[in-house]
């Protein structure tokens, strides 16, 4: 990608911002040390607005003369409960956490992009809402700094989201429109029997058994009742019942996740596990609760913006992105205005571990692609 002039003298600022970042991981909403950097490092920028929003996350705003348009970049900013494999010089000072999803990435970019905008104020010709969002890998920090007005004063007009890619080569991007990343759902099911002595079990009501025809069945619901041409994952990760070997269990509780492309196909398999489970609380006598936690909607990119991404992009660059069944709580932003989702590719550098590893990092010079697009974007430079 050709980089403008004022975007590649920006390599060691955008990296201090990395390694800066990088050694302070935090979780979802607790993000503290991380928001009083991006804070301070804001305010040097001096924004005509700058705002904590969801508890951590922040807002900053820079106005353009006479703008008729708002624009909108995201970033989120949490990391991973995850030890640090990495042996990087700048390696995480918090031993239970690491920015092993690019986070730190996303934020030094945003930051580099600020700090540009900062000094080229007077060619800046749209309203500019940098947003830096906690909590984005299980709670759905999205849905708070929207709460929390995060696309309005001023109104957002469309937002744009990178996101540092391992499976796309280093320096491309890759986007596509309509179903990008799954809508994902994570769920309980509580199996509730009758305990009873192993020696007597007609006195009692085993939780396992039912709870183990409910898994046995669960296998067939994605390949017998979801056409095969529609992607769609359903996972039971964990089990938890029973107090001793010789007593019938009276709970069990499953903890699963279901992930698919469309809403169709998530009505449908969730219809069939309730099915599923009234029909077995006949047949054993268990009773079945079904409870439906955090929801990430379906990453739906609209083909007006995707084909308008093209003109501010080199066509080379480009690659039409794969769809993947991970989840991205982006896609709130997107149920609120316009907005498309970008992968960023890091993949072929100096580390190809895959996302969520300890030994996951990047080539940072790569960052000034994800740069450049955002100013292109805002017309910073012509």
């Amino acid at each position: 990608m050709q980089l403008h002039k004022e975007v590649l003298d920006m390599l060691e600022e955008c990296k201090r911002f990395r390694r800066d970042l990088h050694k302070i991981p935090e979780p979802g909403f607790k993000e503290t040390k991380t928001s009083a950097y991006l804070f301070e490092a804001l305010t040097q920028m001096n924004p005509d607005e700058l705002t904590v929003l969801a508890g951590t996350g922040i807002k900053a705003v820079f106005y353009a003369k006479n703008a008729t348009e708002t624009i909108a970049f995201r970033s989120d900013i949490d990391g991973l409960r995850m030890h640090e494999e990495t042996g990087a010089e700048y390696q995480s000072e918090h031993s239970d956490y690491m920015h092993g999803c690019g986070h730190d990435g996303h934020m030094a970019m945003l930051l580099t992009t600020a700090k540009l905008i900062s000094e080229n104020r007077d060619k800046l010709t749209v309203n500019a809402v940098l947003l830096f969002q906690p909590a984005e890998e299980e709670k759905g920090g999205a849905r708070r700094m929207i709460a929390d007005s995060a696309l309005k004063n001023p109104d957002v007009d469309r937002i744009y989201g990178f996101h540092l890619w391992p499976d796309v080569p280093k320096g491309k991007l890759a986007v596509r429109w309509g179903a990008m990343m799954a809508k994902t759902c994570e769920f309980d099911v509580i199996v509730r029997g009758l305990s009873a002595h192993g020696a007597t079990p007609q006195k009692g009501i085993d939780a396992i058994v039912s709870t183990a025809a409910f898994i046995t069945l669960l296998q067939s619901t994605i390949t017998r009742n979801i056409d095969p041409q529609q992607e769609a994952l359903l996972t039971i990760g964990k089990i938890n019942g029973g107090i001793a070997r010789n007593v019938l269990a009276d709970e069990v509780t499953l903890n699963g996740t279901l992930r698919v492309m469309n809403d169709a196909s998530y009505n449908q398999l969730m219809s069939h596990l309730r099915a599923m489970a009234e029909g077995l609380a006949l047949a054993t006598g268990a009773r079945y609760e079904i409870k439906e936690l955090m929801h990430y909607p379906c990453l739906d990119n609209p083909r007006e913006m995707v084909e308008d991404f093209y003109r501010y992009v080199d066509m080379e660059d480009m690659l039409i992105a794969t769809p993947v069944m991970a989840a991205e709580d982006f896609s709130y932003y997107q149920h609120e205005v316009p907005g498309i989702f970008v992968f960023l590719g890091v993949g072929g550098g100096k580390n190809t571990a895959p996302l969520h590893n300890p030994h996951f990092d990047f080539d940072e010079e790569l960052l000034l692609n994800g740069v450049e697009v955002y100013v292109r974007l805002l017309g910073l430079f012509g």
